[in-house]
Parts: structure tokens; C-alpha cells; sequence
């Protein structure tokens, strides 16, 4: 194969380096002049790479680190001041150089330095060829051929936990879930249920198991409601008098317990106070824990409710009483 033909086969041998398949129809009628070339290891290089050129037209060459240095015979920075076959444009540091051949069928090997990554240099021999009419290259791209590594996410241990993505719990959401567990009270089983799926963020649980004593009344926990935006639970219970006196419940001694965990309640709706025999409904919302972060209690979590006791009282404390002196008229 002569020399004219090899250069004949550079555009298509240049097609299969940019990655696609050459075709020669097409390519005939429009030469490819932009190419994309792998660069092998240093150590598996057998020849320089050819470009082919033609006088009064520049060939770009961008490389996949930084030029360091230069060097060929017949190549000049200046062809005023010096004679060459070839002008070289190049500055250390950059990644792109620009060749342009003043002489015609020029034909000379360039020899770039490279500087690559770590510190370590390599060389890349070029041989410049003149091309026929219209089978110039204006363009070269080499590449290392090594994929790039992904850059490893930084991890480091924070003393904070992370920051939750749940919605801040507001009087407002406490407020609308007590009114929520008021509608789903007055509601069949099969109504709270539906009340409950008609919000997604919603997840109801009843129950139904005896009440708990605690000697003079007793709780009975009714529904659990959760709200998964702000990961609140609120409580349905009932509270019911066990004696013939008027009992007063401290409102702030309110508890749930899971398990081992003890969660004070900030937010209680009840009166405090119940009549003998009487039962009421008492409605009780955990937003947080003591630490202030999120409890991600679930409403099915076996769950246990206490208040304390402040007193009780008579609740009929006017006895009549004969008065010497006060008798009927």
C-alpha cells in the first residue's frame, strides 16, 4: 500500500477512533477533519501518531494534561526569526497547542512533553504528513483513555444529629389534631377509619382492651392518631371515677409510656376535674420528647397513660344542722 493510499485511510481509520462506525459514502463526500484519539501507554507506543496537514491551514491539538516542553526538528515558535516547516503556537501549562506547515509536502516528528497527574511527565511523538486536497485534520482531541473517577463522597462524624425533614409541630397542627380525634370520638369504627384515610398523612389505631386502674379512677386508652408530616401522636382516653368524691387531677403530671421510655405530655385536653362515678374523655398530644427531638412513636406502639392525683373533696360539703336558737318559727 503506498503512501498516498494510507493517507487516503486516515478520515475513516480517524471515524473508528471518535467511536463510530465509519462510513464510507458519507465520508467521502464530507471528510471528517475534527478527530478524537485515544492515547495508548507510554510503554505500549510503537510509532508516532500521524496527522496529516497542509500549508496555510492550522491543526489544533488539545491534549489531556498540561504541555510542558517541545521539541522537533523544522519546527520554529517564529518563522521570521527562525526558519521551519512548521510554526508551533504552545505555552507551558497549557493543554492545547496550534501547528501551522509554511512549507510545502512538509513532513517532520514533533515530540511533546506532557506533565501528568502526580507529578510524572510522558511523551508524545507526532508525526506531521501532507495530506491531499481536502484530507487535511483542523482539529485533534487526544484523551488518556482512563475513565475519570468518581470523586468518593466526604464523610465525617458530626456530633449533631441530622437535621429531620419533618414539618415543626405548631399549636395550630396540635389544635387540629384534638378536633380530628373529637370527629373520629363521635364516629363509628368504620367512620374514624375513613376519616383517617382520607389523609395520607394520617394513621389511626383503636383499642379495646380493659382499662387501666389506678385505685380511685381508672384510663382507657381509645384511639391513637398520628400525624407523619411533624411526627405528633395524639390520644383518645377515657377517664373514669371509681368513688363517691369529686377527684382533682394535676394537668401537668400527664405521661405516656412506651416500653422503657417515659414521654411527659405538654398538651392535654381534660377538665381536671370529675365528678363521682363520672367518665370523661380525656385528648392528649405528643409533639416531642424531653430532648425536643421527634419520638417516632407509632399509634399501634403498646402504649401506657398516667396523671397524677392532686386531691379529692366532697362534693357535697353543706350538711343541714340544727342551730339552738335558729329552730322554725
Amino acid at each position: 500500500m503506498s503512501a498516498r493510499d494510507l493517507l487516503m485511510l486516515l478520515p475513516f481509520a480517524a471515524g473508528a477512533c471518535a467511536g463510530r462506525a465509519a462510513n464510507p459514502v458519507a465520508d467521502a463526500a464530507q471528510p471528517q477533519s475534527i478527530v478524537r484519539i485515544v492515547l495508548a501507554a507510554e510503554a505500549d507506543e510503537r510509532r508516532p501518531v500521524a496527522l496529516p496537514t497542509e500549508p496555510g491551514n492550522t491543526v489544533e491539538i488539545d491534549f489531556p494534561w498540561p504541555v510542558e516542553d517541545w521539541a522537533g526538528r523544522g519546527f520554529t515558535p517564529d518563522a521570521e526569526r527562525f526558519a521551519g516547516d512548521f510554526v508551533v503556537e504552545a505555552t507551558r501549562g497549557k493543554p492545547r497547542i496550534f501547528v501551522t506547515p509554511v512549507a510545502a509536502d512538509a513532513h517532520r516528528v514533533l515530540h511533546v512533553v506532557l506533565s501528568e497527574p502526580g507529578g510524572a511527565t510522558r511523551g508524545v511523538p507526532i508525526e506531521f504528513i501532507p495530506a491531499p486536497p481536502g484530507l487535511a485534520w483542523r482539529k485533534v482531541v487526544f484523551s488518556s483513555g482512563n475513565a475519570a473517577a468518581e470523586p468518593r463522597p466526604s464523610i465525617t462524624l458530626s456530633g449533631r444529629p441530622p437535621r429531620t425533614r419533618l414539618r415543626e409541630p405548631s399549636p395550630e397542627s396540635e389544635i387540629g389534631l384534638v378536633r380530628t380525634l373529637r370527629l373520629m370520638l363521635n364516629a363509628t369504627a368504620a367512620g374514624a377509619r375513613d376519616i383517617a384515610a382520607a389523609n395520607a398523612s394520617l394513621a389511626l389505631a383503636t383499642f379495646d382492651g380493659p382499662p387501666r386502674s389506678f385505685g380511685d379512677f381508672t384510663i382507657l386508652i381509645r384511639l391513637a392518631l398520628r400525624d407523619s408530616t411533624t411526627d405528633t401522636l395524639a390520644i383518645c382516653a377515657s377517664v373514669a371515677n371509681q368513688t363517691s368524691r369529686r377527684l382533682l387531677f394535676d394537668p401537668v403530671s400527664w405521661v405516656v409510656r412506651a416500653g422503657d421510655r417515659v414521654y411527659p405530655i405538654r398538651t392535654a385536653d381534660f377538665a381536671n376535674e370529675l365528678e363521682p362515678g363520672a367518665v370523661a374523655a380525656a385528648f392528649l398530644v405528643l409533639a416531642r420528647g424531653p430532648d425536643g427531638e421527634a419520638t417516632g412513636l407509632l399509634p399501634g406502639n403498646d402504649l401506657e397513660i398516667s396523671v397524677g392525683l392532686i386531691g379529692s373533696v366532697n362534693p357535697r360539703p353543706v350538711r343541714r344542722m340544727p342551730l339552738e336558737g335558729f329552730g322554725p318559727l
